[in-house]
């Protein structure tokens, strides 16, 4: 409905159509909701605290090779309307709460989130779902889940406590609430500090690394609720190199001899896989390593060269993998630039010795740390998982998948993870950890515990 009136309807001078037209406007806008896209649109308030001395490097990965979810909308409700999902009918198929990973993995992730969540300001109204909570609310739950697990209590005494402490929340999408995993990890790739023959294809740094930080709409956003400090430049201002596509950069050069490079690869396709993880290790000739993590990225949105290599019939469904595409690209090294260049988003890098971060502050761990759609679930939720998970033979081929179950932390979000039936799950660093996320595409359950008020 266009709400700007024609001039035609208003030749009398009577007030009373624009008290009804304004009254309408008020009315719209009171009902109506953002998409995944725009969080802080629906919660201006979920801009965390930092510390301005501290020097956070939130390296998480951005973008996925996996089909995109949906862009479904929830609605928003309020902490009173926890009520509601504290009743057993939806958790009689959990048959308690078994664990298939070692408890100290558990404390780390917990601990990892809290430690990022310190500084924040506990008031701050996050979601979950339909539900809004505080984030305050959060941390008293990864504490008090924390207490627990360091009690080591036998299984039927951890379930009650669990039980009686928590309420559960099942998420997912449609009316049997599924999720659709797919899996991501840190790879190590061999790389060069400086180029040579053998190593030709760089990853660079931002071009540029000062930006004038202003609030959401027209400059940067320093960012809550996907946590992390994410460049959004002023409309109008945008530097040339945000403009710069993939081709441009990897084929013809454009920031070629600025000094940017952070260092170089064999393999093109290894450098854009990297890009796809957003995080890695690098290996040197001489045996030394260098982590490098997600430092920004131009102003281009990210497309799936897999679905587009299913839609061209060059491969099928089921080689929509990793592995499967980056087997296609070797048989058929002719087609990697016709269809590398079509993603026109470009990752940046930066150097760091730490682990991979998640969009929610906090170092992943394997296992334990999931992706999420962070404008319909929060950053530092505590959750219980149900789903598969392939087990490998001794060349890391996958073997079979076993049903499993496990508690993990909602710490990171993708620019493929989007609507509330989409989570990723973090496996790792490695070739193991590479050979289980390229190939997973799982359907599960997922139930978010909140601690009881």
């Amino acid at each position: 409905m266009n709400l700007i009136p024609r001039k035609s309807l208003f030749k009398k001078r009577s007030p009373l159509p624009y008290i009804f037209l304004l009254s309408l406007f008020f009315l719209v806008a009171s009902c109506s909701t953002k998409g995944p896209d725009f969080p802080i649109k629906s919660y201006p308030k979920q801009t965390g605290k930092y510390d301005s001395s501290e020097n956070y490097d939130f390296s998480s990965r951005k973008d996925r090779p996996y089909p995109e979810g949906d862009d479904s909308k929830s609605r928003t409700g309020t902490q009173q309307d926890l009520k509601p999902f504290s009743g057993l009918q939806t958790l009689a198929d959990l048959k308690g709460f078994a664990d298939d990973l070692d408890k100290t993995s558990m404390e780390k992730a917990v601990i990892n989130q809290l430690q990022a969540m310190q500084n924040q300001d506990p008031s701050t109204p996050v979601r979950l779902g339909s539900f809004t909570l505080t984030r305050g609310r959060l941390v008293k739950t990864l504490e008090a889940f924390l207490d627990i697990i360091k009690q080591d209590l036998p299984s039927e005494e951890f379930n009650k406590k669990i039980t009686d402490e928590f309420v559960l929340y099942r998420v997912g999408k449609g009316a049997n609430k599924k999720m659709l995993f797919t899996g991501y990890y840190r790879p190590v790739i061999q790389a060069n500090p400086v180029q040579t023959p053998l190593y030709r294809f760089p990853i660079y740094r931002m071009p540029e690394k000062e930006f004038h930080q202003v609030r959401h709409e027209k400059g940067i956003q320093l960012i809550d609720t996907r946590t992390r400090i994410k460049q959004i430049h002023q409309q109008g201002a945008e530097k040339k190199w945000q403009r710069l596509t993939r081709e441009e950069i990897d084929r013809k050069g454009a920031l070629k001899g600025q000094g940017l490079e952070v260092a170089w690869f064999k393999d093109d396709l290894e450098r854009f896989f990297l890009h796809i993880q957003g995080s890695g290790i690098l290996e040197f000739p001489d045996g030394s390593r260098q982590a490098v993590g997600y430092q920004g990225s131009n102003q281009y949105s990210y497309t799936g060269i897999g679905k587009l290599m299913i839609s061209d019939g060059v491969i099928d469904v089921s080689q929509g993998s990793m592995q499967g595409i980056k087997k296609y690209f070797k048989d058929n090294p002719q087609d990697i630039s016709k269809y590398l260049y079509q993603n026109k988003r470009y990752i940046f890098f930066t150097t760091n010795g730490e682990g991979p971060r998640g969009s929610g502050g906090g170092e992943l761990v394997g296992g334990r740390s999931l992706a999420t759609d962070k404008s319909i679930y929060p950053a530092g939720g505590l959750a219980f998982i149900k789903v598969k998970q392939p087990i490998l033979d001794e060349n890391n081929k996958i073997v079979r998948w076993q049903p499993i179950s496990r508690f993990v932390v909602d710490q990171d979000t993708g620019s493929a993870i989007r609507g509330p039936g989409r989570a990723d799950l973090f496996f790792g660093t490695g070739d193991i950890a590479g050979a289980k996320a390229g190939h997973y595409y799982e359907r599960g359950e997922i139930y978010y515990l909140i601690k009881r008020s």
